[in-house]
């Protein structure tokens, strides 16, 4: 698909087949949405290419005027935040979670809490995604032929000591976490589903070789392509299962 078959016109058409049966207001309203939803592909088409640029080596000044910014400009667009509030990040993230996917962010943080550590990184979602017994990350991870316990005492070694008993009970999201989360939303985005899921915010971990998380996946065996090929062949399932189900009702009450 070239960028240019993008057009005005077929946006706008878009948006008015949806709600063909809806009055002004309601299209406007589903213009807003679209427009969110396109300035969120767009950030992440760019923050994509970036992410490339850094691990090929391309230093911060030469992104920068690839971007047409300074290298200020660059660093405080794409380098994550930290001491990001683990509940701000649950309640008002860019594109939501499902119930699962915000369980672990919060018991990443039960998890950073209990080692006294001053924030919240990615390998602590690593481990609470693999102590689930049921979901998206551990699903992949089956599909995979892959042993948790192999990765889970992988991931441990990139934990670090306890810190001191005095650190804060409610630990903010570090660097790590944080970019782990954008991506995640990234990986969503990617596979077309709505919503930020535990396989997501496992694919964000792996696609960072150089991160704790990443390394740890890697030293157990656990590659980016691997694994995003089995979330992308399990979503299939799961659609294909959802449709049958939906045919099936329909038939049951008639209106197929």
């Amino acid at each position: 698909m070239a960028v240019n078959d993008l057009d005005l016109d077929k946006i706008i058409a878009t948006v008015e087949a949806g709600q063909a049966e809806g009055g002004p207001l309601d299209r406007v309203s589903a213009a807003r949405e679209t427009a969110s939803r396109l300035e969120a592909l767009a950030q992440h088409v760019v923050a994509h290419f970036v992410d490339q640029a850094r691990h090929d080596g391309a230093s911060w000044t030469d992104i920068g005027t690839a971007l047409g910014v300074t290298r200020q400009a660059a660093q405080q667009r794409f380098v994550p935040a930290e001491g990001v509030d683990v509940d701000a990040a649950v309640n008002k993230p860019a594109l939501s979670y499902t119930s699962r996917a915000s369980a672990a962010l919060l018991a990443a943080r039960e998890l950073a809490t209990e080692h006294h550590h001053r924030s919240v990184e990615d390998v602590h979602l690593l481990l609470v995604l693999l102590d689930n017994r049921s979901g998206g990350a551990i699903g992949a991870m089956r599909g995979l032929g892959r042993k948790t316990a192999d990765v889970r005492k992988a991931a441990r070694t990139h934990l670090g000591a306890d810190g001191p008993r005095r650190s804060a009970k409610n630990p903010p999201l570090g660097r790590s976490a944080v970019k782990a989360l954008d991506v995640a939303a990234r990986e969503a985005l990617r596979l077309g589903r709505g919503e930020v899921g535990t396989e997501h915010e496992l694919l964000a971990l792996v696609s960072d070789p150089s991160s704790a998380a990443g390394q740890a996946l890697a030293d157990a065996g656990v590659s980016y392509d691997d694994l995003r090929a089995e979330v992308a062949k399990q979503a299939a399932v799961g659609a294909e299962r959802t449709a049958q189900k939906r045919i099936t009702r329909r038939k049951r009450t008639g209106t197929a």
